[in-house]
């Protein structure tokens, strides 16, 4: 359901129907929070629930992504080139960061590389990760990671002359507070993902010295 409301929130946006698409989005995002909540109450929590819990958080802010990507290429046409594409580069490598911190994360998950990634993490990826996130900094890059995405789409279509239900309802000095805030929260999430990718990427070249010092000593023998 989650999934199917991202793309329909899609479908909206493409048609450039902003209160819809932001709508069908807020919507997914809370049934994620209910979802995560009924599971752990109902204790019906399972691998194949978590995993695609995952997928569907990364679908929908992918979505909202490109959607965003979208209003910004309609807006170089009508502002500062430079200045769009600078916006679009930032936000395809913040897609490409979250499926492939996502591909690092699960792998991960299997004994062999659970055991060879027990590094210390820095303070600061130990800060996001305290109390299962429940602390400022955990709550922040959460809050980023989800607010980022939605607040943009917000930002590029009241650039364009559109509005939103979120415009009408909050004054804008407080949206642009709120959309500053998630970017701060952005930044903090991407340095939890560049550690956990840049991590993996260490422990698979090294699976691949020793295995290659394995094949030496069994040739020289």
């Amino acid at each position: 359901l989650r999934i199917a409301l991202s793309f329909r929130g899609l479908r909206f946006a493409v048609r450039k129907q902003h209160n819809d698409a932001l709508t069908n989005w807020i919507l997914a995002s809370l049934l994620d929070l209910i979802d995560g909540i009924a599971a752990r109450r109902l204790g019906q929590c399972s691998s194949f629930g978590i995993l695609l819990d995952v997928i569907a958080d990364n679908v929908l802010r992918s979505i909202v992504w490109i959607a965003t990507i979208s209003e910004a290429c309609r807006e170089e046409q009508i502002s500062s080139p430079d200045e769009a594409m600078t916006e679009v580069c930032i936000y395809s490598a913040i897609v490409i960061l979250e499926w492939v911190t996502f591909v690092s994360s699960q792998a991960t998950q299997t004994s062999h590389w659970k055991k060879e990634m027990e590094t210390e993490p820095p303070a600061v990826v130990r800060s996001v990760f305290k109390n299962g996130f429940r602390n400022p900094a955990g709550f922040l890059a959460v809050y980023g990671l989800f607010v980022a995405p939605l607040g943009s789409f917000v930002w590029h279509s009241a650039r364009q002359g559109g509005s939103t239900w979120v415009n009408e309802m909050l004054p804008g000095w407080f949206v642009v507070v709120l959309i500053y805030l998630s970017y701060v929260g952005r930044g903090l999430s991407a340095v939890v993902e560049l550690w956990m990718c840049c991590n993996f990427l260490g422990v698979v070249i090294s699976a691949d010295e020793a295995g290659r010092g394995d094949n030496e000593k069994k040739r020289s023998q």
